[in-house]
């Protein structure tokens, strides 16, 4: 199993990504994609070779609301395919297992890989 863990970061929500010009949504996917490609590659993941299970842990600070646990798959998901931790999103190369919620004193975002082939 390979961790990638980024602090002070939480990908943008589906909320972010539907409320606005597409433009702008594709400017957060980037930025999300090249965040989690950049912390991938400090964490030393290979790229994907078969199916991978992707488990998402949102640490959340003082005060701060948790999201839908959908609304964090989707520029996640999109930015692992384009750093190649993930062959695609679809079902035949990608399981979801459940987002899980943390607390702590700054925010931060774990995405878990593991190996299914």
């Amino acid at each position: 199993m390979y961790a990638i863990v980024i602090p002070n970061w939480q990908p943008t929500t589906l909320n972010q990504l539907m409320g606005g010009h597409y433009m702008h949504a594709h400017k957060l996917k980037k930025s999300d994609a090249e965040m989690i490609g950049g912390y991938a590659r400090l964490a030393r993941v290979p790229k994907a070779e078969g199916k991978r299970r992707v488990t998402l842990t949102i640490t959340l600070v003082k005060r701060q609301r948790a999201g839908d646990p959908d609304c964090y798959w989707k520029s996640t998901l999109d930015g692992l395919v384009l750093a190649g931790m993930l062959r695609d999103d679809n079902r035949q190369n990608c399981e979801l297992a459940p987002v899980g919620f943390a607390r702590g004193k700054n925010r931060e975002t774990t995405i878990y890989l593991e190996d299914l082939a």
